[in-house]
């Protein structure tokens, strides 16, 4: 299918009357593993590139461009009737070097335009939305700061950010822009600081009239740390009184202080999914709900966060052979009837 040939317009017929469950797609293992590509769409409907959109991948030289995972996965959504979204044009973990060595500020803004605006107008129509910005909080504000130190903070400053959302806008003015960033869930001062600088940086680009839709909470769920129910309930509270959405967009489990057991894990999993969804559903539902990625034969948990044990890890809602965990029972059910 050639770009723009499909549209997202009326995709998602699955989630009629619910919230979107969706998967991430790792590109490389679809054709590999029939299995794995088939599991999405027995159990998602929104099925998103993991990686073929971000900057470094997509763009790697200025001249360059590799569209084609990317266009496979959307391509693969769109023509069976689930909806797509892109992820992401701004992460410190995904800027190609060319960006790196730009040596004026105006240099690195016409870069960052260029590649929003090619990359959004190519896909419109196609993605409900895009993660604009990721991870721009600092990890901990109380002794890094409000913004994490990036190549983009380091070039342009914070007008990085309204800067990135209003080419995005430019590029596609019907997808819903999002913020995105991790640890908004959990219980303590760290996670409180963080969802005020995500509340105020929402505020900062509303007050410039920049448009902002959603703030993406990723949900990377780690035992031994607990859901702050009444902190997201405010949080999500808070954001629709700006008229902005909330959403979970890279959903799964570091359970690295369970103990080793396939039973136990798979109870720590519920409990905290459980209590991610009460916390948001307190207010209203969220927009969607996406794991990172839907079973553990394929997940990033186990390269970066392994268990020190050397158990294996359960991180995603389906195990390594494709049978559904509780949880993913509990998500099915929670997102169809709210």
């Amino acid at each position: 299918m050639a770009p723009g040939a499909a549209s997202a317009a009326g995709t998602g017929a699955r989630a009629a009357g619910g919230v979107p469950l969706g998967g991430a797609i790792q590109a490389e293992f679809m054709e590999v593993d029939p299995g794995y590509k088939q599991a999405f769409l027995d159990h998602c409907d929104l099925i998103m590139p993991m990686n073929g959109l971000k900057f470094s991948l997509v763009h790697p030289a200025p001249d360059q461009w590799n569209f084609e995972p990317a266009d496979r996965v959307v391509d693969f959504a769109l023509q069976n009737d689930r909806l797509s979204r892109g992820t992401c044009h701004v992460w410190w973990g995904a800027t190609p070097d060319w960006v790196e060595r730009l040596d004026t500020p105006a240099a690195a803004e016409a870069a960052l335009v260029d590649h929003i605006e090619r990359i959004g107008d190519r896909y419109k129509g196609r993605l409900t939305g895009w993660d604009v910005v990721n991870e721009v909080i600092a990890n901990d504000p109380a002794t890094e700061g409000p913004l994490r130190q990036t190549v983009w903070l380091d070039k342009l400053g914070p007008k990085h950010i309204p800067i990135a959302f209003a080419a995005s806008a430019r590029a596609d003015p019907q997808a819903r822009l999002v913020i995105n960033d991790y640890d908004l869930e959990f219980v303590g001062p760290r996670f409180d600081a963080r969802r005020e600088i995500m509340l105020g940086i929402v505020r900062q680009l509303q007050d410039g009239n920049v448009p902002v839709h959603s703030v993406g909470m990723q949900g990377h769920l780690y035992a031994g740390r607990q859901i702050d129910k009444e902190g997201l309930e405010g949080f999500h509270k808070e954001l629709d009184r700006l008229g902005v959405g909330l959403m979970v967009t890279e959903l799964d489990i570091i359970d690295w202080e369970t103990p080793p057991s396939n039973a136990a894990q798979d109870e720590t999993a519920y409990g905290l999914v459980s209590d991610l969804l009460d916390a948001i559903f307190a207010w209203k539902p969220p927009q969607a709900v996406t794991v990172w990625g839907i079973t553990d034969r394929y997940s990033w948990v186990p390269d970066v966060l392994p268990r020190p044990d050397g158990h294996p890890d359960r991180p995603l809602p389906l195990d390594r052979d494709l049978r559904p965990k509780p949880w993913m029972e509990l998500l099915k059910s929670r997102l169809r009837t709210g």
